[in-house]
């Protein structure tokens, strides 16, 4: 199953509501060189003078550590590095029914735009509570005034940890024209709350509802395969216990996909507007008292728009589903507000740099291209892929090249691979279309931005290769 960008959104932020180990890193200062020229000493006045432009010089290096939002510290580590002239201060603040979006920082290059804005309520309320979760709607950047030039995007959100009224986000698009100096608008579809019940026992029992008619998956099955195996089951005994009025839920069913359980529940798809859903959370066991944690998987039927909440618990058989309560929780959306935010801004673009590469590593890995950009680098290329093999388009981390760059004062940087992408050509059905996605790292916990004109060279796995001017 594919989820969108809201479902993921969704999905991280209830992981962060049901995992005590909140995933918050605190705000703080991250530091900015300056450069400076020395002056020939030729007269007493003028050596008087450089003394004191020592002096302006040593506040200038203690001044050098400024504060942009807060929100870069929050998102991407405690020394998240920023070069001076890099990220463009926007500050522009819109509220809509009591809801605050402010624009804070944006990054502009030849190939792609990052912004970072900020959601607080009005009254500085806590954003999100351990009942409640804000959720905004997706993002957009238009150029000049049009959508066709914005490929794709990227992103993520964080609590302040000094300050849980504020949320900040971060979100990156890639572009097919430099947008510097062009009139870009950043837009964020309407907010809406999602409020949380406590888990609640389920009186049901699987083992007769199985079977009435035992019904097993294959791992390839579609929502509507899947819905219609189930109905064949006989559920009508399952009444589920309501914690708000939601009579559309209904108990799905009880099936196998070789070694593990799935539970399902039925319900119309849902709408992060306006909507309630469910999910089964665990599965207890009446024997202990023992809870059964599984992983949860949607599945849609376009043609009856309804969705089957499925829950998939590994290592449970037959035998143990006399002695198995599912444990449910719902969770119900509400709009917060009736229209989004727009907010319009320019800037010149930094510089990237694209080379052509024709590299073969020893794994059979083809890099052609290579992309570096303030945000991190990017290597696209192809690989061999084995066209029976039950996943052809997997790919191990431990196949990724590394990549690591030089600045031109001898320093090095090191990177992260936060994400790769495999396609298929229809032509070619041994080999895969491959791109993989790097981010700069001050440290083992914190992030960091480029100026691509401090880059010398850039190292991939042991090859080295010169950036010219």
């Amino acid at each position: 199953m594919k989820l969108t960008p809201d479902d993921l959104r969704i999905r991280q932020a209830l992981e962060q509501i049901e995992t005590p180990m909140y995933d918050i890193v605190g705000a703080v200062r991250e530091q900015r060189a300056r450069r400076s020229r020395r002056m020939p000493l030729r007269s007493p006045q003028r050596f008087l003078a450089a003394i004191l432009a020592a002096v302006l010089l040593t506040a200038t290096a203690a001044a050098a550590v400024v504060q942009f939002s807060g929100g870069w510290n929050a998102l991407f580590g405690q020394n998240v590095m920023i070069p001076d002239g890099l990220a463009t201060p926007v500050r522009q603040t819109q509220t809509i029914e009591g809801c605050t979006i402010t624009l804070e920082d944006a990054i502009v290059s030849e190939d792609d735009v990052a912004v970072l804005y900020s959601f607080r309520y009005a009254d500085n309320s806590i954003v999100n509570t351990d009942s409640r979760i804000t959720l905004l709607g997706n993002s957009n950047l238009l150029m000049d005034g049009s959508d066709e030039y914005c490929v794709s995007s990227s992103g993520m959100g964080s609590m302040d940890s000094q300050d849980p009224s504020v949320e900040y986000y971060y979100e990156a698009f890639s572009l097919t024209e430099d947008p510097g100096d062009r009139q870009l608008t950043l837009t964020i579809d309407p907010a809406s709350c999602m409020e949380q019940t406590d888990t609640l026992s389920v009186p049901v029992n699987l083992a007769a509802i199985y079977r009435s008619h035992p019904v097993s998956y294959q791992a390839e099955d579609s929502g509507a395969e899947r819905l219609t195996a189930l109905q064949q089951q006989d559920c009508t005994s399952a009444i589920l216990p309501q914690s708000y009025p939601s009579p559309e839920i209904q108990f799905a069913g009880v099936a196998f996909e070789g070694d593990t359980l799935c539970v399902s529940l039925r319900m119309p798809e849902y709408d992060s507007y306006d909507s309630v859903t469910a999910q089964i959370d665990a599965l207890r066991d009446i024997r202990n008292n023992h809870l059964y944690y599984g992983s949860l998987h949607s599945y849609g039927d376009a043609g009856q728009a309804t969705e089957l909440c499925e829950t998939q618990f590994k290592g449970l058989t037959e035998a143990d589903l006399p002695y198995l309560e599912p444990q449910i929780s719902y969770r119900r959306y509400t709009p917060l507000t009736e229209t989004g935010w727009s907010f319009s801004f320019s800037a010149p673009s930094v510089k990237t740099l694209t080379r052509e590469l024709g590299l073969t590593m020893a794994d059979g890995i083809r890099l052609e291209q290579l992309t570096i950009t303030p945000l991190g680098v990017e290597l696209s290329g192809t690989m061999p892929i084995d066209p029976t093999s039950e996943d052809p388009l997997y790919f191990d981390d431990c196949e990724t090249p590394v990549v690591t760059l030089v600045l031109r004062d001898g320093t090095t940087v090191q990177t992260l691979s936060h994400g790769n992408s495999l396609s298929l050509d229809s032509s070619d059905t041994t080999t895969a279309q491959l791109g993989i996605e790097y981010q700069y790292q001050n440290d083992s916990e914190s992030r960091r931005f480029l100026q691509t004109e401090t880059i010398a060279a850039i190292r991939i796995n042991h090859i080295t290769i010169s950036i010219e001017e």
